[in-house]
């Protein structure tokens, strides 16, 4: 298991975190850990999911990935 941690421009509200929240626990292998406001740590399986779908994922959701950081 890797973590990876995003940081996510764009996100204001309770809305944004709805929206980001369902992105990435759409994606099979991943597991949000924790989630504000401008910010994700996700735990995923690399043998199911590559760290670049994370963000993809986000990036469909209407937010911008400014940085990651694999842990």
């Amino acid at each position: 298991m890797t973590t990876q941690t995003l940081e996510i421009g764009g996100m204001t509200c309770g809305h944004c975190l709805r929206m980001v929240q369902q992105a990435i626990n759409g994606l099979e292998g991943a597991k949000l850990d924790d989630l504000r406001i401008g910010k994700a740590t996700v735990t995923f399986d690399e043998t199911k999911l590559g760290a670049d779908a994370i963000a993809e994922a986000v990036r469909d959701a209407g937010y911008d990935v400014l940085a990651t950081k694999t842990v």
